[in-house]
């Protein structure tokens, strides 16, 4: 691998040793010379459902939009008269995408990420009841992806399909430039108080130290802060777990209480912001432009990011990363009173992710694309896949799998490992408060965070000014509760 290897040639490459380690080298031989099928019983189909060649429009995860196109091209070798024509959009796109849709393009697959749609009463008719598709895989996940948004919502489902554990933020770090500062975390910090002082120390470092912008370098994203943040930081504490999260989304608690778990929230932002952790104006600077693209240019040394970053810095060649100095560590170590490190992951996806939009039911090429979505989720593709974004499937796959992303290697698969650098830490993915409360959302309301319509930003931003005081946010947070659920049942 060379220094200046592109982003696309790298995201392709690892797909294709993904997809090696699946299919053995099938990509470039013809299809007669390809690995054995699954046995019969375990396949989609024996073949393609025959019909004239058809096109289907396919979304792929924009960060990953190359091992995704030779995943599909993969697919397109054993089914020459299905073309996948695999497309993406980033979230400044996704409106566009929306008009697109409306003016009356239709693609067959699609993904809600980029477009922030979660299934609930107000548009699960968008996409189509899956449960009504044939599908062979549904005794393959790790838990009951068939009926669990169904038996939430109390509606016919589900809508979407994932097949992974939830995303997980944890520290990411260019290791080169805390060698440097003579900072390791990995051996230094076992408390929430190691934490803080490491903060201290790497930011001081890097104020002295020409070259370098920000030791943590931090940037304003809605659904980060929205979705992820709020549910992360409070498991550092005895009383910030997400079962006291769930208690405030179900009206067991307030968000405003003395005692919210939610407080520490906003508290642990606030000091970053106070004590110079984090840049100036955070609420005001862009999640890719400033603060991805410096951590990749080897300008910052470290974030609270998701697996995405780790594989971004490889494929844009950057030193530090393609010598293997990237690293991290869980989150949240634990504060004082709270006897295990936690680190959050969002639970499994059972509202968003993969779906079928509506309208493709009577399409000419419904069975096509019945056979593709079957593929896309069989154990022949799901290696590749998980391979492709390096992440944990819940999924139960014939061969064990040797998962190769570098947030994983590098963190989450020492996490609760027996003889792993963080054994007794463990995972919190259960479901947040905010899935668990969304079968009772009003149509149109808010929210508690009010995050799709970037109205967090707003708050956090007079959070860190002082404008308004940590218990004004919550006061906030509770009436858009107030105003946002109904019909929960009774405590």
């Amino acid at each position: 691998m060379t220094h200046n290897i592109s982003r696309r040639d790298f995201l392709k490459v690892s797909a294709m040793t993904a997809f090696g380690m699946a299919a053995a080298g099938c990509a470039a031989a013809p299809a007669a010379e390809a690995p054995a099928a699954a046995p019969v019983a375990e396949a989609p189909a024996a073949a393609a459902p025959s019909a004239e060649a058809v096109t289907l429009e396919v979304m792929s995860m924009a960060e990953y939009e190359a091992p995704y196109r030779e995943i599909w091209n993969y697919f397109q070798s054993q089914n020459p008269d299905i073309k996948i024509n695999v497309f993406s959009i980033n979230e400044d796109t996704a409106a566009a995408h929306e008009a697109k849709v409306a003016g009356g393009y239709l693609p067959a697959i699609e993904l809600t990420q980029e477009m922030q749609i979660f299934f609930d009463k107000s548009n699960y008719e968008m996409a189509v009841n899956l449960a009504d598709v044939p599908f062979e895989w549904w005794d393959r996940w790790e838990f009951d992806v068939k009926n669990a948004w169904s038996d939430l919502h109390g509606l016919p489902g589900p809508r979407s399909l994932d097949i992974f554990q939830g995303f997980v933020m944890t520290w990411q770090y260019n290791k080169e430039l805390m060698d440097q500062a003579g900072l390791d975390p990995q051996r230094d910090i076992k408390t929430w108080d190691d934490l803080k002082n490491w903060l201290d120390e790497g930011t001081a470092w890097a104020a002295a130290t020409d070259g370098v912008d920000w030791f943590w370098n931090q940037a304003w994203h809605n659904w980060i802060f929205g979705n992820n943040y709020t549910d992360c930081m409070p498991l550092a504490f005895a009383d910030g777990q997400r079962d006291r999260q769930v208690d405030c989304w179900l009206g067991r608690a307030q968000f405003n209480a003395e005692d919210s778990p939610y407080r520490y929230y906003y508290e642990f932002f606030k000091e970053a912001n106070d004590k110079g952790w984090i840049p100036p104006g955070m609420t005001t600077r862009q999640w890719e432009g400033d603060m991805e693209a410096s951590y990749i240019a080897g300008k910052s040394v470290m974030m609270l990011h998701g697996p995405w970053v780790w594989d971004k810095a490889l494929a844009a060649g950057s030193d530090f990363a393609v010598n293997d100095m990237q690293s991290g560590l869980p989150a949240t170590p634990p504060a004082e009173g709270q006897g295990t490190w936690m680190q959050s992951a969002l639970p499994p996806n059972i509202d968003n992710q993969w779906f079928i939009r509506t309208g493709n039911e009577t399409t000419p090429y419904w069975d096509q694309l019945v056979y593709a979505w079957n593929w896309f989720f069989s154990p022949e593709a799901i290696p590749m896949r998980a391979q492709a974004e390096g992440r944990v499937p819940l999924y139960q796959l014939d061969e064990p799998l040797d998962l190769q992303g570098p947030q994983f290697q590098q963190v989450l698969k020492e996490i609760g490992e027996p003889g792993g650098k963080w054994e007794g830490a463990q995972f919190e993915q259960a479901q947040t408060g905010n899935v668990l409360a969304g079968p009772y959302r009003k149509k149109g309301s808010k929210g508690v965070w009010d995050w799709e319509a970037n109205g967090n930003n707003e708050v956090m931003a007079n959070v860190l000014s002082g404008r308004i005081s940590v218990q004004e946010a919550l006061d906030i947070a509770q009436q858009n509760w107030d105003e946002s659920f109904e019909g929960l049942p009774e405590a």
